[in-house]
């Protein structure tokens, strides 16, 4: 990824941690809503850019629990609006990643444990509409600047 990429990138997880916080030193964002951030952000990259972001599920060994889902982005490092950019290391032992490289709707809403569930006790704040907008504006930035 070029500079301004991870410029822009570092400013929208900046401004999602900003809007809803943290839990203890957890970013909220990826506490219970990180599969709606990475639709919504799959949609509006993918909208935008010719390389193309895909889902990934941090999956448990035992493939019966999604952990968090993140996107990979075109470069391969992973992205989510709590952390940022990432690699697949910073996870630790004991977790398989499952890229989604085609899109399945079925198997984000599984795994996500519902897109268009609340998020009480972790993320109150979450709201769709506002998370989306912040996405969009950062995006339509990068998209200015010829990236």
């Amino acid at each position: 990824m070029n500079a301004e990429e991870i410029t822009v990138l570092n400013d929208l997880k900046n401004d999602i941690n900003q809007l809803l916080g943290f839990h203890e030193e957890t970013p909220r964002i990826n506490y219970g809503p990180c599969g709606a951030f990475a639709k919504l952000f799959f949609d509006a990259w993918n909208g935008r850019f010719q390389d193309k972001v895909h889902i990934v599920f941090v999956m448990m060994t035992s493939h019966e629990e999604c952990w968090h889902i993140a996107l990979r982005m075109p470069s391969g490092e992973l992205y989510d609006g709590g952390v940022g950019l990432h690699c697949e290391g910073t996870y630790g032992e004991g977790y398989l990643f499952e890229d989604m490289i085609e899109y399945d709707h079925e198997r984000l809403e599984k795994w996500s444990y519902g897109l268009e569930r609340d998020y009480p006790r972790f993320c109150p704040d979450f709201n769709k509409e506002v998370v989306n907008s912040l996405i969009i504006h950062h995006l339509d930035r990068l998209l200015s600047q010829g990236s």
